[in-house]
């Protein structure tokens, strides 16, 4: 083979290796993108032990290398005993307490839903530990379900105030006596509970994620009804509750009727108390129309506009009736008719 004739050999292998090399499907640097929530693997002592001492240090040891303030700040035991103290090597966790537990009490330690590994990625579900220094754990629960539309239903703190309080605490001024976190789903699970107290359940939302309630950033909505755990009724399910955002929009339905296919209809919704306050929104020919209002009392109008083509001037449809709207709810659909160019429209009740 001549000297030419194997440079184009070996040139033509090159550019082979080097399509198939591009034809390859890789990760982008630094390795695939990690989605999977980290787990608790192991406890040490195991769920639902007892007869633990009352100098009791826990381990914990998580699939994978986690973001430890977030752990930190996500870590919670009922009955509240004081300062934790935690130490890490790896992903185990060892977690002591700076005083002496109380004998014969059941205790929960609570990992937050919230706490994400190195990469940021959330367990999603809350992880509860139950332990005893006394001979059995408590064995009172309080199941349910957080019912939001606008607001998240994972990750809600549930918190349970004892009914020995002279009023239900909603203020967040109060410690809870237990606590716990919804699922993904937004079921929840009050567990170790004494089965000879009654209590008041709240869904708190921190709105402004700071660790504490504020009535003017945050929202903490009751159960209505206080739940009584007794000897022989030690389980209480279908505690849910219903969570309303009370700075979220309501929402007016309506639908303009006409003939005209090319006018132009504004629809403007005020606020009876504050005329300021309006919104409004155009379209072109009949059909529907929503508005998003704050919560509110507000008169609502539709106005055929002016066409200077034909000269014709506006004409105004006016509901007498005031609209009293709520949070999150939706009303309509209300109807406003007009009848032909130059014919002035009936009014509306």
């Amino acid at each position: 083979m001549s000297r030419g004739a194997l440079a184009a050999a070996v040139l033509a292998i090159s550019l082979a290796a080097a399509l198939g090399g591009c034809a390859r499907s890789v990760f982008p640097p630094g390795g695939p993108i990690d989605t999977t929530p980290p787990l608790v693997v192991s406890v040490d002592p195991p769920d639902s032990a007892v007869h633990v001492p009352r100098d009791l240090q826990i381990e914990v040891i998580f699939s994978e290398s986690m973001d430890r303030a977030s752990v930190r700040d996500g870590i919670k035991v009922y009955p509240p005993i004081g300062k934790l103290n935690l130490d890490w090597s790896g992903r185990q966790m060892r977690i002591q307490w700076d005083k002496p537990l109380a004998e014969s009490t059941t205790y929960v330690l609570l990992l937050s839903a919230r706490s994400r590994d190195a990469r940021g990625v959330i367990m999603g579900n809350p992880r509860s530990i139950r332990f005893s220094t006394g001979n059995a754990i408590d064995r009172g629960k309080i199941r349910g379900v957080v019912r939001a539309r606008t607001l998240r239903r994972q990750g809600v703190a549930v918190l349970a105030y004892a009914d020995t309080l002279a009023r239900p605490d909603t203020t967040g001024s109060l410690a809870p006596s237990y606590a716990t976190e919804t699922d993904t789903a937004g079921a929840y699970e009050l567990t170790g509970l004494p089965a000879n107290r009654a209590f008041h359940v709240f869904a708190f939302y921190d709105l402004n994620n700071n660790g504490s309630f504020e009535a003017d950033a945050d929202l903490m909505t009751p159960y209505p009804g206080v739940i009584r755990l007794t000897p022989a009724h030690v389980e209480a399910d279908s505690i849910n509750i219903v969570a309303v955002d009370p700075r979220a929009p309501a929402i007016l339905n309506g639908i303009i009727a006409s003939h005209d296919s090319t006018a132009r209809f504004e629809i403007v919704a005020r606020d009876v108390a504050d005329s300021s306050l309006f919104r409004r929104v155009e379209r072109v020919g009949p059909g529907g129309f929503s508005l998003r209002v704050p919560p509110g009392t507000y008169r609502l109008k539709a106005t055929r506009l002016a066409t200077p083509q034909t000269g014709e001037g506006e004409v105004e449809l006016l509901r007498e009736e005031p609209i009293v709207t709520k949070p999150e709810e939706t009303y309509g659909p209300f109807s406003f008719e007009f009848g032909e160019v130059g014919e002035r429209a009936p009014p509306q009740h």
